[in-house]
């Protein structure tokens, strides 16, 4: 390169005319010696090739140091940097007078067209032969979002990569209503080739901003924000196949900056792709799976048209392992709420405060509170007690009151599933892990993840599994069966069982360390014959919401049936109650239930023990057939029904049927017995 410092002596700096002799000047020596001549004010951080717009756009003013340059460092080059410099010299001495009448007359319109060009309200941008800019509007710069300093002197397409103004020079055709993305915005705009004396001197764009139109705005902003919310990646390709925008998903995902791929031709980008197909064929391809880049993608790819006119393409696309991760968590929450409508419909109801449990025993009482304080700690806890006592109310109870009630509640019953299903119950698996694994499937920690885990009959746990459940109450981790990734988790726990704990240590069938890790807090339920004031008070609310649940209007229970079930001795405590109540219900055939209506196991155990259930004849015994026809007659005649014969016998409603009829039983002269 060589260059050349001069300073302009007159007053007036270069003017129009002055403009319009250097340029004629700078072709002659062009013509002359083979190269071309640029300018170059000293704040400007790039050359302009010598031209009319570049001059006028320079504004140099008198006294003002500039350079001519040549980009060859050449004597040819030298020469004619020279004789330039030469000639500005002498057009621009100090003892030139001041401008001629025309040369104001020129200056004054150039002055007046410029402050027209600036306060319109649309964008005007100008580049030169060599696809400079040499001129933009105040509207266009803050439409570009740059400095001035960063505009001038720049090829524009490292302004704005979509601009096709170098195409309207070379192919010295306008174009008309051409839509066209700048940043964030849309604009129409219209580009023509500036002439002089029939020769093409640069090309001029002048474009609108859409969005800005009424209306257009708050739709452009919502479209603008969905595209860069979007997951997917999406590419759109204008008519003239150039790429004219990808979305920040498209950015992030191939790591590529917008300003890289905007305005290029696609076929220099992607010759063989989708998108070059459906730009030739005009047909939409859709659920296409390919590679790129050694990433699966599957991508749809549609052609647009405005009122039938082709307008370009969009691709929307999506990675195949995105799409896998969202059927994995897709999966996971199937799963969940198949887990919760099971929970659901096994629990109708839920108390949700402790003072909701029926009892005033001491023994009760102090339980609860203890229960109460848990609710209000991290720790885990340990209930015990026997099948029935009500340990999974208490321990929802604990985590309903607890700071992580709006998170998960999950139960597993450790003696209800398969020694060899248990692990995958528990921490789920992959696909593929074992035969008949054709999907992915979380476990109940995977669920329980950030609220509660309730692990029933934690003594029926095999040793094996006590060592990883120990891990994840040491480390909050585990893997999935067939997985190798190292899951987190955020859980409490709470243990129940039935069993001697402290026994099963001592026979090796209980990990010592998963003992003391789960026994932070105890909470010790009491069987219901160690708090028989309690079963008056139980039997009420089980009649009151029984009764709703079978549809009968029972009010009551009599005195002799309360002493029944006080006699009693529970081995299947609130449980077993609870389903004795609601069979005297539906046996009950008025609206208190009496003795009768009771299973005869308890009705019995106040009886003297002497008395014999079957009294002999003579002393001896007969045919078993006897007393079975006995015993159906008489449940036939108090019943009088099958079906409510049958479920105090036992029996079903067919064999009582098929019995009356061998025998010939008839009920008030009714053999039908319905």
């Amino acid at each position: 390169m060589f260059a050349k410092e001069i300073t302009i002596l007159n007053k007036n700096g270069i003017h129009v005319r002055i403009a319009a002799e250097i340029v004629h000047k700078s072709e002659r020596l062009k013509g002359k010696y083979g190269v071309s001549l640029f300018i170059k004010r000293f704040d400007a951080k790039d050359p302009l090739a010598i031209s009319m717009l570049a001059l006028l756009s320079l504004k140099i003013r008198g006294d003002e140091a500039i350079q001519i340059l040549c980009k060859e460092d050449s004597e040819n080059g030298r020469n004619a940097v020279l004789e330039l410099c030469e000639f500005i010299n002498e057009k621009t001495s100090r003892n030139k007078g001041g401008l001629s009448k025309i040369d104001d007359i020129i200056e004054e319109s150039a002055i007046a067209n410029e402050q027209i060009l600036q306060s319109i309200p649309v964008g005007i941008l100008v580049i030169d032969t060599n696809s400079y800019v040499t001129f933009i509007n105040e509207y266009g710069q803050k439409l570009i979002d740059k400095s001035l300093n960063e505009i001038m002197g720049k090829h524009v397409k490292d302004i704005i990569p979509t601009s096709d103004l170098p195409s309207v020079i070379e192919f010295s055709e306008p174009q008309y209503g051409k839509v066209q993305h700048i940043n964030s915005h849309i604009v129409i705009a219209n580009r023509s080739p500036i002439y002089s004396n029939n020769k093409i001197i640069g090309a001029i764009g002048v474009f609108q901003d859409i969005s800005e139109m009424v209306g257009m705005k708050e739709l452009n902003v919502k479209l603008t924000k969905i595209l860069e919310a979007s997951h997917d990646l999406i590419c759109f390709v204008d008519e003239e196949r150039k790429i004219s925008y990808i979305n920040p998903a498209y950015e992030e995902y191939f790591n590529i900056n917008s300003s890289s791929i905007l305005g290029k031709d696609l076929i220099e980008i992607s010759p063989n792709g989708l998108r070059m197909k459906v730009f030739s064929s005009k047909e939409k391809l859709e659920n296409i799976v390919y590679q790129k880049e050694n990433i699966e993608i599957v991508a749809t790819v549609e052609p647009l048209f405005t009122e039938g006119i082709f307008k370009g393409v969009v691709s929307i696309s999506k990675p195949v392992d995105q799409i896998k991760y969202l059927i994995k968590k897709l999966e996971k929450s199937e799963e969940e709420l198949n887990y919760y409508k099971e929970e659901l419909r096994r629990h109708s109801s839920l108390q949700s405060s402790f003072g909701d449990i029926i009892g005033s025993s001491s023994s009760l009482r102090d339980s609860l509170v203890i229960a109460e304080k848990a609710a209000n700690t991290t720790s885990n806890v340990l209930i015990r007690g026997e099948s029935g006592t009500g340990k999974e109310l208490i321990a929802k109870l604990i985590h309903s009151n607890s700071n992580r009630k709006d998170n998960p509640f999950v139960r597993v019953n450790c003696a209800a599933i398969p020694e060899n299903l248990l692990e995958s119950e528990l921490f789920g698996y992959e696909k593929g892990a074992f035969t008949g694994a054709v999907k992915s499937k979380p476990g109940k920690f995977n669920i329980a993840n950030t609220g509660t885990i309730f692990l029933d009959e934690i003594g029926d746990m095999p040793k094996a599994m006590q060592v990883k459940l120990l891990r994840v109450l040491q480390e909050k981790e585990f893997e999935s069966v067939g997985g190798v990734e190292t899951q987190k988790v955020d859980i409490r726990i709470i243990a129940a069982t039935n069993r001697n704990l402290e026994e099963m240590m001592v026979k090796g069938e209980f990990r010592e360390d998963l003992y003391y890790r789960l026994n932070v807090i105890t909470i010790a339920l009491p069987p219901l014959r160690h708090r028989k004031e309690d079963i008056n008070l139980l039997v009420e609310n089980f009649i009151d919401k029984l009764s709703i649940k079978l549809k009968k209007q029972i009010e009551g229970i009599d005195k002799d049936c309360l002493m029944y079930l006080q006699d009693y001795h529970w081995p299947g405590n609130i449980r077993e109650l609870e389903n004795i109540i609601e069979r005297a219900i539906n046996m009950c055939d008025g609206k208190i239930i009496t003795a009768e209506d009771l299973p005869f196991y308890i009705t019995n155990i106040s009886k003297n023990k002497a008395e014999n259930l079957i009294n002999l004849t003579n002393g001896e015994l007969l045919p078993m057939e006897e007393y079975e026809k006995e015993i159906i007659s008489l449940a036939m005649n108090k019943h009088k029904s099958y079906n409510k014969a049958g479920k105090a016998l036992g029996l079903t409603h067919r064999t009582v049927a098929l019995k009356c009829k061998k025998w010939g039983i008839e009920i008030n002269g009714n053999k039908d017995g319905n």
